[in-house]
């Protein structure tokens, strides 16, 4: 478990846990139980599911505006998944729960098979940026509520315990970056 000054763990890592950890402790308050079952619509499944219903019905509608954007967004899902999986298969990290509830924690080099060691980053996040913005990308005048969305599932996977606050933050950049380059891939395939 990590100290105030532990050899392994740096500044930044140490903040990152504290806050973790304060707000991770409140993880059994029924709010908090409520924020991190929202949280599963931020899953990967759920939103692949969603970006295909949009697909689907934009296709029998023959709405151009929903089929692109359910297009968009299956792509900037896709993307932001099968980059987290790499990020994850590259990095060990321990969910705040298991360090609250066992005492451990560890943060290294080399991934891991096992959930409470796949912390890093938080894909839920990483998926629902890429979701949001992709969705924002089409539809702007919801943007500001996708925009909500997302920031209320990158906060309920840490008040859940599952994840850090950096998980969470990495997660959004790999949101923004990977729906930005399957955007910039969209738009020249359309072409």
């Amino acid at each position: 478990m990590p100290g105030d000054h532990d050899a392994k763990t740096t500044d930044v890592e140490q903040v990152d846990i504290a806050l973790g950890k304060k707000i991770a402790k409140h993880r059994h308050h029924p709010v908090a139980k409520a924020a991190g079952k929202a949280g599963k619509l931020g899953d990967q499944g759920p939103l692949y599911a969603l970006s295909s219903g949009l697909l689907a019905v934009g296709v029998v509608a023959r709405d151009r505006r929903l089929t692109d954007t359910g297009l968009s967004m299956l792509a900037a899902i896709a993307a932001a998944d099968v980059t987290k999986r790499i990020a994850k298969s590259l990095v060990r990290r321990t969910r705040p729960k298991t360090l609250l509830e066992q005492g451990e924690y560890n943060a290294e080099t080399g991934g891991s098979d096992r959930k409470e060691e796949q912390s890093f980053p938080s894909g839920h996040t990483a998926c629902t940026v890429a979701a949001a913005r992709a969705f924002a990308r089409n539809v702007p005048e919801a943007g500001a509520a996708a925009g909500a969305a997302a920031v209320g599932i990158g906060l309920s996977r840490v008040a859940k315990g599952e994840h850090w606050p950096l998980d969470v933050l990495a997660g959004a950049v790999i949101g923004f970056a990977t729906e930005a380059l399957s955007a910039l891939f969209y738009e020249r395939c359309r072409r």
